[in-house]
């Protein structure tokens, strides 16, 4: 690391203040520590003063909470009747379900579905946009009544303390509500322009009710609101709680997280199936945060009020040896709260049922006071790049109209960035080639001698000025940047049947070509894995020549390697999303014209398109080998006889014969 020249001298009279050797002047020091000190007391009397009280206020708001929680669990107002419905003979089919009680109607650009006056759930959500196929014919369905197979819901409420209060559960048949204006018709659709609000009377005084309200995409608004004219006070606990039978079909970890997550204060909680039914009760208490169920592209979350402490449990029961029929319930439930004799309470909270679309989750994040609501995405570990890439796709989507495109310019955003990083490692390759010939001598020379080998290497690399890991490393800086593009590709909603030219009907599933059958020529299918399409075949030239572009490995395991790693990788990432194996094949076809350019500025022969000139360049190297091979030969048997000379002169020269004259 390079310091900086220090400041010159300021002139002035003598016995002026001037600069120090180390380039501060005294009275920047001084300042220097005053500042430090002052923030450093600045910054213990906040945490003392301020910090300290809100923690230790928090601390006795949860203490407090769990002292007066309410005896009766959510648990059981979802996971005992999932039992019950376990229990029944016959479940019922999700369309028999949704006709064994009244229903308000949801409708919105996005999402269709209904609302049941039978507890009051959101159990019957449909996706407009989005399909199970590329047939068009059946739309993804997000949830479904209990006791049905793949039930997903909503259900809301709240819980006592005293068992003589009479609550509203999952069979209480609700009401619409007419608003302020008795001839005014209740709502039967919720959609953006008429909210719809149920009520419920226990018939001792208190009313429930329940106001809903939904924008123009995936998101729900709840106020839940009790008013009290029994007489007495009354003291209540708000809930929510989001409940799945089942692992959702087609579940898997391997590309992205799903499963329960949740941000609960400044803490990612990701607890798999599996680890919840191993530890079926967990709970955390945080002023702030959101909780729900993760799929690859969709998502459903609670979202109590933020700013109040609220107790987040992830809950399984039911039949846990049977995972299909298991049920996973997460739920969230508000501090009591003390309503007065003619008095009333309102709880808000949020409900997110729809895609993981980024820029939705980034707007409701800032609208609703979140923290960390993207991440409902699931970014992995490369965040800081997954999240740029996403978002610098998306708005190439945007611009052009087709991912496809939008991909190919993505690849060449990314090879700009990482332009610096691969010229240098194209150079290093570019100079090694150069100086193979002299390596093959070497190790011709020095092959059965390691220690000398190596010193004659680094002489090499020394003299030529050129360094075989300068290639390697800034190929290896370049590995996470091809994960998250990766990454991006596999999670990105926006892409999944999104079509691109050609054969190419859904960027987010494999080639539907392959070269086994002709590409379709020949009137026979292929069986998945051996489905190689042609861009996976693009890929595959493309890694054959820039294999020819390195240098040759001067190890024969090495040598293997690089022969076979091509095949490998063609045949692994064929079966990998369409729109990754066009990233890689176009990064590669970059790849190769600024490798050749390269080559080409620095002298070094390419013959990848002249057979003949390679056909002389290889006679050539082969004649300069044979003489190189055929020089040591006779150094060594030069030496051979040297050695095997010097016993004879001795004997001539010092030793005698028996009969006494000279040899």
């Amino acid at each position: 690391m390079t310091n900086l020249p220090p400041s010159p001298a300021p002139s002035g009279p003598p016995g002026s203040s001037s600069a120090t050797p180390s380039g501060m002047h005294p009275q920047d020091k001084r300042n220097l520590l005053i500042f430090g000190a002052c923030a450093l007391v600045i910054w213990l009397l906040f945490e003392h003063f301020v910090m300290g009280p809100r923690a230790e206020a928090a601390r006795q708001a949860r203490e407090q909470a769990a002292l007066h929680a309410p005896t009766a669990t959510i648990q059981s107002t979802a996971l005992n009747q999932a039992a019950a419905n376990q229990a029944a003979p016959k479940p019922l089919t999700r369309t028999e379900s949704l006709k064994t009680a009244e229903r308000i109607a949801i409708s919105s650009p996005e999402i269709s579905g209904s609302l049941s006056l039978v507890g009051a759930r959101i159990d019957d959500i449909t996706l407009k946009n989005y399909y199970v196929d590329l047939k068009n014919t059946e739309p993804v369905i997000l949830m479904s009544p209990s006791g049905v197979k793949g039930a997903h819901y909503v259900e809301s409420g709240w819980l006592s303390n005293d068992p003589q209060i009479k609550l509203p559960n999952d069979q209480s048949v609700w009401s619409v509500s007419t608003g302020s204006t008795a001839a005014k018709p209740p709502a039967s659709t919720l959609s953006p322009d008429t909210p719809v609000t149920l009520y419920w009377d226990n018939g001792a005084g208190l009313r429930f009710e329940r106001t809903y309200k939904i924008d123009r995409h995936f998101m729900f608004e709840l106020t839940q609101r009790v008013t009290n004219n029994s007489g007495r006070d009354v003291t209540l606990f708000p809930y929510m709680a989001l409940a799945r039978s089942g692992i959702p079909e087609g579940f898997s970890n391997s590309v992205a997280y799903e499963g329960p997550v949740g941000y609960i204060g400044d803490e990612k909680h990701s607890i798999s199936y599996d680890d919840l039914i191993e530890n079926p009760a967990q709970s955390f208490s945080a002023l702030n945060g959101w909780i729900g169920f993760g799929e690859k592209y969709w998502f459903s979350a609670i979202i109590p009020a933020q700013m109040k402490n609220h107790t987040y449990q992830f809950q399984a029961g039911g039949n846990k040896s049977d995972h299909t029929q298991t049920l996973f319930q997460l739920d969230a439930r508000g501090d009591a709260l003390t309503i007065p004799n003619g008095g009333s309470v309102e709880d808000q909270s949020h409900i997110f049922i729809g895609a993981k679309k980024l820029d939705l989750l980034n707007d409701y994040n800032d609208q609703l006071g979140l923290k960390y609501f993207d991440r409902a995405i699931d970014f992995g570990v490369l965040y800081f790049l997954t999240k740029p890439l996403y978002t610098v796709l998306i708005f190439l989507n945007g611009l052009v109209g087709n991912f496809g495109v939008a991909i190919i310019l993505l690849t060449i955003i990314v090879r700009g960035l990482v332009f610096p990083l691969a010229n240098k490692s194209y150079r290093s390759f570019a100079a090694l080639r150069k100086v193979s010939p002299k390596m093959a001598e070497i190790k011709a020379r020095y092959g059965n001698d390691k220690p000398r080998l190596q010193q004659e290497l680094i002489k090499l690399y020394e003299t030529e000025k050129v360094n075989p890991m300068a290639g390697c490393f800034p190929l290896l800086l370049q590995i996470p940047i091809f994960f998250a593009v990766y990454k991006v590709i596999s999670i990105a909603v926006e892409m999944r049947h999104a079509p691109f030219f050609g054969w190419i009907h859904d960027l987010s599933a494999h080639d539907p070509l392959s070269v086994f059958n002709l590409f379709g020529l020949l009137p026979y299918n292929v069986p998945n894995f051996m489905m190689i399409g042609p861009w996976s075949i693009l890929m595959l030239a493309m890694l054959l020549i820039q294999k020819h572009l390195n240098p040759p490995p001067q190890d024969q395991i090495q040598r293997d390697i690089a022969n076979y790693m091509p095949w490998i990788m063609t045949y692994m990432l064929s079966h990998f999303a369409s729109g990754l194996v066009i990233y890689w094949a176009f990064s590669n076809v970059l790849s190769v014209v600024q490798q050749s350019f390269i080559m080409r500025s620095m002298g070094v022969p390419i013959y990848l398109f002249s057979p003949d000139a390679a056909r002389e360049h290889h006679e050539e190297h082969q004649k300069q080998t044979k003489k190189v091979l055929d020089q040591i030969r006779e150094e060594q048997e030069k030496t051979i006889d040297q050695v095997s000379d010097e016993p004879l002169n001795t004997n001539s020269k010092g030793s005698k014969p028996k009969n006494g004259k000279k040899s």
